[in-house]
């Protein structure tokens, strides 16, 4: 479980997110709804405490330096040491959480023995992708947050990644932001917007109670 209570952040005088409450579900697939420049990165950044801000993030009861070892953000563009081949990225940021050879055989679900001995500079978008959900599975982080994660992937790999990822949320916490909505509509449990500098739990049980992120979007935010 992630909690937020009463986060706000500021730029300058601007006011960029203001008084939010909302709770993250133990072992759920949360997703932010919100244009872009919103702010969904802006939270990201300051649930993980790399920007100043106002209120408190706990992740089950604890602060992010108490658990930061179990936690893990996918952005958008991943930084990955592009002079370095696939394996030798894994490997470092695996942080040793496995053995070389469970790491290889865990990255080549993900891209072929020829891309991985490639230096990552030489990798396309979609691959660097492949690159980081292969972390996912080396670290098995307790809470997991992923931006735009399905920018970049082909139909077989989103449609791979959507049943990977309820698999994941069996014993991990998820938050998920991204603008391709048939893709997410699918999988979520619970349904976050950002409206108006305001975060808010639009609808819990999302996949349960059904809905068209498309339609809502157009209603809730435009």
């Amino acid at each position: 479980m992630i909690e937020c209570m009463n986060f706000s952040k500021q730029y300058g005088k601007e006011s960029i997110i203001s008084d939010s409450s909302f709770t993250l579900r133990h072992n759920k697939i949360s997703f932010l709804m919100g244009p872009n420049g919103s702010g969904k990165t802006t939270l990201i950044k300051n649930m993980m405490e790399m920007e100043k801000h106002t209120g408190e993030f706990l992740f089950n009861g604890k602060k992010i330096d108490e658990v930061r070892d179990k936690c893990l953000v996918l952005w958008d563009d991943c930084p990955f040491y592009t002079n370095l081949n696939g394996i030798k990225n894994l490997m470092i940021f695996g942080e040793g959480k496995k053995s070389t050879n469970q790491v290889k055989d865990i990255a080549i679900k993900y891209l072929d023995h020829g891309v991985l001995r490639n230096k990552v500079k030489t990798y396309s978008y979609g691959q660097k992708k492949k690159l980081a959900l292969a972390l996912v599975e080396i670290l098995e982080p307790e809470f997991l947050i992923m931006d735009e994660i399905s920018n970049g992937l082909d139909y077989e790999m989103i449609r791979k990644l959507q049943k990977m990822i309820k698999h994941w949320a069996s014993h991990t916490t998820i938050l998920l932001t991204g603008h391709q909505f048939s893709f997410y509509n699918e999988i979520i449990d619970d349904l976050f917007v950002f409206k108006n500098n305001h975060i808010s739990l639009l609808k819990e049980n999302f996949s349960e109670t059904g809905g068209e992120l498309g339609a809502i979007y157009d209603e809730e935010i435009l």
